[in-house]
């Protein structure tokens, strides 16, 4: 907190006392008695009891799922969120759910709720060692659900509690703020002794953070995870903002205003139930998420996209005898672009398992490298979030990526000797595999992120490497080996496999250093081959790599009918 901030913290109840308190007529209404609060009576029947070995002790949860997640998942199953709601000292998940309706706006928001059980009533929220570390049960807690649910491990985590439950989501995201942007404290803090933890305890991490409290002066605690946040955010001086429920200041860091800490004074006492955790749900949770963009600092909090605001068309069509979705960006000048009967290049971004066309665009940002630079993208939809990456001949998605080229040039003035491919993990599998079958169709390839064939893959009769492919291929300097398609033996046969098999590079490469960006450039033989690994990257999108990769190497080849090569 900026000092002066600390100060009036401080003095205001001086103050205040010293002129008679408030009392008087300061010209502002007061505050509206708010609606009675809706609970929900039907939480104990409404959620299902779950436990989960920890450390040697069975562990309860209760969680709720939305009715259609089926749907949800086929829909875009990165969007299936699980807001973790932790009860006050001495009550249960059950009345937790009952106060809150944190299951009701779950099943009409679309996510899932999880509602975890403290030992005896009383969380650890000191983080003494010789108790149990309950994040880390919550962590595994959180594991157990989406196995049980066919979950993506990497969804986004919010934590919320009241009293100590609020002091116990303020220490989740304090310790183990993993894919977890955004936590909502209900007049609670972290305990004190956390804030005196070792820094190996508590990871650097900037958070999307919200202090619900009474109107009144800071008290220690409240003061103290002030400053944490405002630390971890880098955050300027707060900026004040009245609304109908809250008085609220606001913190927020000059270079990523998302990383921010706001402080929210009741003005309403009875302002609860369900419409408090709408609230939450509406203007702290849902318009957050985290990026794994850079191991050192946990990432960083991002503004979450729909289809809609990102400008992208939904499309559902029978293609290959299957009904099929995809998402296509045109730029805004698209008439004038095309004028004259002029085409545009087009690029295909395929997203990962567990993952859809509405993540990877929110990743990857191709449909604004295409508005800077004139061409059409397409986020197509994997059936059950999934890509068929089998070297088989009778692989169903190769027939689906095939038929929607051939829509979309039917659909818009694609440029057909410009069509190039990208994906992230097994979207990149699948790059690589339509590339290997078809290299004649494709200008250049980027599979990048990590994603790749199986090493015997490349044994396959169905596999031609007579034609050279201009292909970019990278990895984070963080990925394990397990945490993408092929492992290290793909990863090693597709490089030598576009390097030099196809491509005939066999020269010692040129190295280009861009940032945290090690790229490797070998252009002796038939095609440009590069490969690219970026520092205190995980198994995630690499910050910038659209633009990099279009200008770099994408936007400068053609590829002619008759399959030769060329570049502008």
């Amino acid at each position: 907190m900026h000092p002066r901030h600390l100060a009036l913290a401080l003095a205001t109840p001086l103050l205040l006392a010293a002129c008679g308190g408030s009392d008087g007529d300061d010209g502002t209404a007061p505050p509206t008695e708010p609606p009675t609060a809706v609970t929900c009576p039907d939480a104990t029947t409404a959620l299902t009891r779950a436990t989960v070995q920890f450390n040697g002790v069975e562990r309860e949860y209760f969680v709720y799922a939305p009715s259609n997640a089926e749907a949800l998942k086929a829909l875009d199953a990165r969007a299936i969120a699980t807001v973790v709601a932790f009860h006050d000292a001495g009550t249960t998940p059950a009345a937790t759910a009952e106060a809150t309706c944190w299951h009701r706006v779950a099943e009409e928001k679309g996510f899932v709720a999880l509602f975890p059980t403290a030992q005896g009533g009383q969380w650890n929220t000191a983080a003494d060692a010789a108790r149990a570390d309950d994040a880390a049960f919550v962590r595994a807690a959180l594991a157990d659900m989406r196995t049980r649910y066919a979950l993506s491990t990497s969804n986004m985590v919010y934590a919320t509690g009241s009293g100590q439950g609020g002091a116990m989501a303020q220490l989740m995201a304090m310790r183990s703020p993993v894919n977890l942007p955004a936590v909502a404290s209900i007049r609670g803090t972290a305990d004190a002794a956390v804030f005196s933890l070792p820094a190996g305890e508590l990871p650097t991490t900037a958070m999307s953070a919200w202090v619900l409290r009474d109107a009144g002066a800071l008290s220690a605690k409240e003061l103290q995870q002030v400053a944490y946040w405002n630390r971890m955010n880098g955050a300027a001086d707060g900026q004040a903002q009245d609304t109908a429920d809250f008085a609220r200041t606001t913190y927020a860091s000059t270079t990523n205003p998302r990383h921010q800490l706001t402080l929210a004074d009741f003005k309403r006492a009875g302002f609860a139930g369900k419409a408090l955790s709408e609230q939450i749900w509406n203007e702290m949770f849902n318009p957050v998420v985290r990026f794994n963009d850079d191991t050192t600092v946990n990432g960083s909090v991002q503004v979450q996209q729909n289809a809609e605001q990102m400008g992208l068309t939904d499309t559902t069509l029978e293609i290959a005898g299957t009904q099929r979705r995809w998402l296509t960006y045109v730029p805004s000048n698209y008439a004038a672009l095309t004028a004259g009967g002029k085409t545009l290049p087009l690029l295909l971004s395929f997203h990962g398992r567990n993952g859809s066309a509405r993540w990877q665009a929110q990743i990857s940002r191709w449909h604004e490298v295409a508005e800077a630079r004139g061409f059409i993208v397409v986020y197509p939809q994997g059936l059950n979030a999934t890509w068929s990456t089998g070297i088989a001949a009778d692989n169903p998605d190769v027939p689906f990526a095939l038929g929607l080229i051939e829509e979309l040039k039917r659909r818009h003035a694609v440029d057909a000797t410009r069509i190039v491919l990208n994906g992230s993990s097994q979207g990149t599998a699948f790059v690589n595999r339509m590339a290997v079958q078809y290299p004649q169709l494709f200008a250049a390839i980027a599979p990048c992120y990590s994603g790749h064939l199986s090493a015997a893959s490349y044994a396959n009769a169905i596999v031609r490497t007579d034609i050279a492919m201009p292909v970019w291929q990278c990895r984070g300097g963080d990925e394990l080996p397990t945490e993408f398609p092929g492992g290290t033996a793909g990863e090693t046969a597709a490089r030598t496999f576009w390097r030099e098999t196809v491509n005939g590079n066999f020269g010692p490469p040129q190295l280009v250093v861009d940032g945290r960006n090690r790229i490797e450039v070998w252009n002796d033989g038939r095609a440009e081959y590069r490969w690219q690994v970026t520092d205190h990257v995980p198994h995630f999108w690499h910050p910038g790599q659209a633009l990099r990769m279009w200008d770099g190497m994408l936007s400068r080849y053609r590829r002619a009918a008759d399959g030769t090569l060329s570049r502008q």
